[in-house]
């Protein structure tokens, strides 16, 4: 029978791409799953395969042609009887029945985010048969409702922030407009982009990816039941990424349906006139300052005597001193108490100050009061798999073994450190333990990154840290007000503090509040790793005129030598 030849599918989500190879010409008898033409994307290459067994009668494109999804780009005399292995299902009075499907593998992970994905690769990098289940999207949290996301929508606002400045360049720009919806629809073209390289890298490995939720059997085997397949797995080792979810408080109001977390602040359609968060750690803080950017009236809500309260006290201050002059509401020391609704709409949130109620409406409230471990997501007790001391995360050691033999977990279900880059390696050293490496994780330089303005980078021990383990330190200061770039650019807010051991002069920790931080740490980030004395870092020579020549000035002002900050 003739049928259609179409482009049902292109990697990721592609909806175009360009054919490099042709496989098959017109008059080439085929199979069911073969290849008849490759095709080629930012993404690498995907393989475009015949449903069907027959002859193909015509193709209507060449190589080097753009080809998009749903196209139709030739025929072929189909035998009926015969489909590719992904069409061979039994139907029953028009039901599909899926089809039982045992699948044996050298490693399986649970779990699609930074920490699964990787350990996947990492796996098929090392020759193993891998295996990943995902029930959400691939990317996890971070890609999909936490780093990247909030980061496209931080990138649009410092475009409004540079045309609100742009006065004090000799710029005028008389007016412009807001729409967030389009913002939001840039934000979800980035997401789509980087889940669709993430599922090129799953094929390109060879790594069978299952969308479905993943459950435990008796004998510990896991299942997942899709549309298509029953799946059974059996495997020699188990990775759990299983991730974390939003932790809200246990107040009055909580459960409202129209409170926002993180997901749902993602993905407004209109600017609120006026916004009240609560929780003033890194995901606060960093939605305070998108919103404000957007004209939003923000109100910050933070229990602690602090916001941001895991970093020293003057870069939290740089911070605070910054969201006020552009007019965010920080109140620190602050129980939220009660969350309810006003007759006019709006939300009325109860704040205790120092034993005294206080009120704050707003258009909408959002919690922003950490993530849990998502614990629940698989059934540990079957695996034989134990929580650690607090129950509030699963144990493992430093080869991220958890009590089960053969069993890993890794990234924000361990509640160790909830941090993308640290699930990643975590995933890495996870897999090296499972190939015979000796790779022990190891804590005391991870980065962190703060998109707020101006931007918070930090490594290793902080200045409060220190006196709390009492370590003898030197601490030294360098402003950006004394270095040109960042007096060029008009970013001259912050410094960059460095921590180093008073006999050793060993590098310890720094941390950079001020413009394009978050790049700098990289630096900071492998002479805290590298164990790297002063003496030895201050022979590198930076390029002038840049920011990271602060760096620098921060490493000669701990001998007493700054040149350029008396």
């Amino acid at each position: 029978m003739n049928k259609d030849i179409i482009i049902e599918k292109l990697n990721g989500h592609d909806k175009e791409a360009i054919v490099g190879k042709l496989n098959k010409k017109s008059g080439d008898n085929i199979s069911a799953g073969e290849v008849i033409m490759t095709v080629e994307s930012s993404k690498g290459t995907f393989p475009i395969k015949s449903e069907f067994t027959g002859k193909i009668l015509n193709l209507t494109i060449s190589e080097g042609d753009t080809v998009k999804k749903g196209e139709k780009i030739g025929d072929m005399d189909a035998d009926s009887s015969s489909s590719s292995n992904e069409k061979k299902q039994g139907y029953t009075f028009g039901i599909v029945k899926p089809i039982d499907k045992s699948v044996d593998v050298d490693l399986l992970v649970i779990g699609g985010g930074p920490g699964g994905y990787v350990a996947a690769i990492r796996g098929a990098q090392n020759g193993l048969k891998v295996a990943l289940i995902e029930e959400d999207r691939l990317g996890g949290t971070c890609l999909n409702y936490g780093c990247i996301p909030t980061k496209a929508m931080i990138s649009s606002v410092n475009i409004i922030e540079s045309i609100k400045s742009s006065n004090s360049h000799g710029i005028t720009v008389n007016d412009f407009d807001i729409n967030l919806e389009k913002m939001v629809e840039r934000k979800d073209s980035v997401v789509d982009q980087l889940i669709g390289g993430i599922e090129h890298l799953m094929n390109s490995n060879s790594i069978e990816y299952i969308n479905g939720r993943a459950k435990v059997n008796e004998d510990k085997t896991i299942v997942v039941n899709t549309k298509k397949y029953n799946y059974k797995f059996t495997y020699k080792n188990l990775i759990l990424a299983l991730g974390s979810k939003v932790s809200t408080l246990p107040i009055e109001g909580a459960d409202d349906k129209d409170i926002l977390t993180n997901e749902e602040l993602l993905n407004l359609k209109e600017i609120p006139k006026s916004l009240t968060i609560i929780g003033g750690g890194v995901i606060g803080m960093e939605f305070a300052f998108i919103y404000n950017s957007l004209g939003t009236k923000v109100n910050v809500i933070e229990y602690t005597p602090q916001i941001l309260g895991l970093l020293d006290s003057d870069v939290a201050d740089v911070i605070k001193d910054s969201a006020k002059e552009k007019g965010i509401n920080i109140y620190e020391n602050a129980k939220a108490v009660a969350i309810k609704n006003t007759l006019d709409g709006l939300k009325l949130l109860e704040v205790e100050i120092k034993g005294t109620i206080h009120h704050i409406s707003s258009e909408k409230l959002a919690m922003a009061t950490g993530r849990k471990a998502n614990l629940e997501s698989l059934d540990l007790n079957a695996l034989d798999v134990k929580l650690n001391e607090k129950g509030n995360g699963i144990l493992v050691d430093e080869f991220m073994r958890t009590s089960a033999e053969n069993i890993y977990a890794v990234g924000d279900v361990t509640n160790i450190i909830q941090l993308a880059h640290v699930a990643s390696h975590q995933g890495i050293v996870a897999v090296d333990s499972i190939c015979s490496a000796s790779h022990k994780i190891d804590y005391n330089a991870i980065p962190s990154a703060i998109f707020v303005s101006p931007e918070v980078g930090h490594v290793g021990l902080s200045e409060k840290a220190a006196k709390e383990c009492s370590t003898d330190i030197i601490v030294s200061k360098f402003p950006f007000i004394a270095n040109g770039k960042a007096i060029a650019m008009g970013e001259s807010e912050g410094f960059v503090k460095l921590i180093a051991d008073k006999n050793s002069k060993t590098i310890l920790g720094g941390t950079i509040v001020g413009p394009h931080a978050t790049d700098l740490m990289a630096v900071l980030s492998n002479l805290v790793a590298q164990k790297t004395t002063v003496e030895k870092a201050i022979d590198v020579i930076y390029a002038h005129p840049t920011s990271s020549e602060s760096i620098h000035e921060a490493l000669l002002m701990l001998e007493g030598k700054g040149i350029h900050f008396a």
